[in-house]
C-alpha cells in the first residue's frame, strides 16, 4: 500500500469509458420509477413531458457550467474541489462530506433497492427483510473495482453499452409493436395550475434526481486521458444521449400504459412492460432494467470513492482514504462508500432516500454554479469556454431551475429546512474537528 499523492495518478480511462461513467451515472433508478409518483399530482401529458424537458435543460446548462469550472480549476473531486477553491475549506469540506454520503451513498442504495425490486420480479431471493439481490450486487461491484482500476472501467463501459442498446430496443418495441393510448400533447387549460403547484415541484425533484450524474467525469478528471478534450466531450455526449433516452422512455410509458395503472407504482417500467409484451414480457423488462442498474451502481461507487480519496489528500483525519493498492486502487475509499451505501440500504426507504438526497443535492449545484460568477467577478479577464453566448445566460438558467426546485420543496414540506440545517450543521461539526486537530495537510 502507498499514498496516491506520492506519485502521479495513472490516467486509466479513455473517452468511451469516461462517457460511460456519465451515461451510467445518469440512467439509473429514477427514470424507471419516478413517473409513478409524478402522475399522482401531475397528470397531463404536456406537464409530464415539460418536467422531463426542464430536467434536460437543467442537465445541459449545469453540464456546460461544470465543464467551464473543470477547465478553470482542473482537479478531481467535483464540488468538493470547486467550493474549496472558491469559498474556502469549510464549505468545500462540508460539501465533500455530504457529496460522499448524500450524493453517492444514498443514490447507490436507492439503485440497489430498485435492482432488488426488479430482479425479485424474476426470482425472489429473500434474506430476512432484505434480499440477496441488492446486497450481492453492491458487494460484487465493489469487489470488481477493488481488483483493478482499468478493468473496472472496462466493466463499466461494457455494461453501460449493453444497457443503452437494451433501452433503445424497449423504446422501439413500445413505439411500433404495442397498443397505444390516445394522447393529447397540447397544453390543457389546467396545465398552468399543475405547473404552479407544489406537486409539480416535488415531481421536478424526481426528474432532476434522474438526471443527476452528468458531472460524473469531473470526479475522476485526474484519471482521464487527455482531460482537456475528453472531459467536455464525455459530459456533453453522455448528457445528450441520456436526454434523448429519457424523453423517449417517458413518452413510451405514457403512450402504452394508462396513467391510472402507473399512479403510485414504483415498478413503472414493469407495469408498462406488461402492456407492451404481456405478463411474461414484463419479467423480461424487469431483467433488462435490473441489468442496467449494475453499471449505475458501478459508476457511482467509483465517483464517490474519488471524492473521499481527494479529501484524504487534504486532511490527515481522512488520509487513510488516499491510500492505494499496488494496482492504484483507492481501496479504503471504495470500502467506505460501499459500507455507507449498505447502511442506507438497510435503514431507509426508497422514497425517503430520493426526496432527501434530491433536496440536499440541489444546494450543491446552486453553490457550485454561483461559484462560477464569483470566479469571473474576481478575474474579469478570464476567458470561459463556449464563447460569449455562454456567460451569464447558461449558468443563470441552471440557477433558476435549482431555485425553483428548492422553493417548491420547502412549500411542500417546510420541515425540509430543518433537515438541511441539521445535515449541513453535522457536516460542519466534523470539519471543526478536523480543523481543531490541525489536520489540513496542505493549502488547496
Amino acid at each position: 500500500m502507498h499514498m496516491a499523492e506520492n506519485q502521479q495518478i495513472p490516467r486509466s480511462y479513455d473517452l468511451k469509458t469516461a462517457t460511460s461513467f456519465v451515461v451510467a451515472s445518469m440512467i439509473g433508478v429514477g427514470v424507471f420509477t419516478s413517473l409513478g409518483y409524478q402522475v399522482q399530482s401531475t397528470d397531463t401529458v404536456f406537464s409530464i413531458m415539460l418536467l422531463w424537458t426542464l430536467g434536460g435543460i437543467a442537465a445541459f446548462t449545469g453540464a456546460l457550467t461544470y465543464i467551464a469550472l473543470a477547465m478553470v480549476l482542473p482537479r478531481s473531486g467535483g464540488e468538493y474541489h470547486y467550493l474549496s477553491k472558491i469559498y474556502g475549506p469549510a464549505l468545500g469540506y462540508v460539501t465533500g462530506l455530504l457529496t460522499v454520503i448524500v450524493g453517492f451513498s444514498a443514490p447507490i442504495a436507492a439503485s440497489a433497492m430498485a435492482f432488488d425490486s426488479f430482479a425479485s420480479n424474476i426470482l425472489p431471493l429473500p434474506l430476512g427483510p432484505y434480499s440477496v439481490w441488492s446486497l450481492g450486487c453492491l458487494c460484487l461491484i465493489a469487489l470488481i473495482h477493488l481488483l483493478d482500476v482499468k478493468r473496472g472501467g472496462d466493466f463499466n463501459f461494457l455494461f453501460t453499452a449493453i444497457k443503452v442498446v437494451l433501452i433503445f430496443l424497449f423504446i422501439v418495441a413500445g413505439l411500433f409493436f404495442a397498443q397505444h393510448q390516445s394522447l393529447s400533447m397540447t397544453p390543457q387549460p389546467r396545465d398552468m395550475d399543475l405547473i404552479l403547484s407544489s406537486g409539480f415541484g416535488v415531481s421536478l425533484v424526481y426528474v432532476t434526481y434522474s438526471y443527476t450524474g452528468w458531472n460524473a467525469a469531473v470526479y475522476v478528471i485526474d484519471e482521464i486521458k487527455n482531460p482537456k478534450r475528453n472531459v467536455p466531450l464525455a459530459i456533453l455526449l453522455g448528457t445528450s444521449i441520456v436526454t434523448i433516452v429519457y424523453l423517449l422512455i417517458n413518452f413510451v410509458f405514457l403512450y402504452t400504459t394508462p396513467m391510472a395503472e402507473m399512479a403510485g407504482q414504483t415498478d413503472v417500467a414493469d407495469v408498462a412492460g406488461q402492456y407492451i409484451f404481456g405478463a411474461q414480457g414484463a419479467k423480461i423488462v424487469s431483467g433488462l432494467i435490473a441489468f442496467g442498474l449494475i453499471s449505475t451502481i458501478s459508476s457511482m461507487v467509483v465517483s464517490g470513492s474519488r471524492v473521499i480519496r481527494r479529501m484524504g489528500e487534504d486532511y490527515r483525519l481522512l488520509s487513510m482514504f488516499n491510500k492505494t493498492t499496488q494496482n492504484d486502487v483507492p481501496h479504503y475509499a471504495l470500502l467506505l462508500i460501499s459500507a455507507l451505501a449498505l447502511i442506507f440500504l438497510l435503514t431507509f426507504t426508497f422514497k425517503t432516500v430520493i426526496e432527501y438526497a434530491g433536496f440536499i443535492l440541489s444546494f450543491f449545484g446552486l453553490f457550485t454554479v454561483i461559484g462560477l460568477f464569483v470566479v469571473k467577478s474576481k478575474n474579469p479577464d478570464l476567458e470561459l469556454p463556449f464563447g460569449k453566448w455562454f456567460y451569464p445566460i447558461v449558468p443563470i438558467i441552471y440557477l433558476l431551475i435549482k431555485l425553483l426546485i428548492i422553493v417548491y420543496l420547502i412549500i411542500d414540506d417546510p420541515n425540509r429546512i430543518w433537515h438541511a440545517v441539521l445535515t449541513f450543521g453535522l457536516a460542519y461539526l466534523v470539519y471543526l474537528i478536523s480543523k481543531y486537530w490541525k489536520t489540513e495537510l496542505r493549502k488547496k
